[in-house]
């Protein structure tokens, strides 16, 4: 698979799911329909860096392997990789098997950005 188009995918991914979460959290994320305001707002906010990630791997898809490049792959990687464990963790907790699936995207996008990042790692060193 070539970088930009993993960028891409991840990009418009975390495109969906940021807007998703921002315009309704309440069912998104499975609260209360009584929730208070501060704690949907204490959930949107760390929710809205998906929208950030999503802006910074559109931005860097057509990129030329520099460090740069490299650093947006590794943080994709970390990021997908705890994604993975904290949903397939909360499915097992809550016995909602939709969150396996979102457990199964995010993994196969962690380890798509691990083989892709490394396999087009740049050669320059400083």
């Amino acid at each position: 698979m070539k970088p930009s188009s993993l960028l891409t995918a991840s990009a418009i991914y975390l495109a969906l799911i940021g807007i998703l979460l921002q315009v309704d959290p309440i069912a998104s994320v499975g609260l209360d329909a009584n929730a208070s305001a501060v704690l949907i707002t204490n959930i949107r906010v760390p929710l809205s860096l998906l929208l950030a990630i999503a802006v910074i791997n559109w931005f860097a898809r057509k990129s030329d392997a520099s460090s740069a490049r490299d650093a947006i792959f590794l943080g994709n990687t970390v990021a997908f990789a705890f994604v993975a464990i904290g949903d397939f963790v909360a499915s097992v907790m809550s016995g909602d098997s939709s969150s396996f699936v979102f457990s199964g995207i995010a993994l196969l996008f962690a380890i798509a950005f691990f083989v892709v990042g490394r396999a087009n790692m740049s050669t320059v060193t400083k």
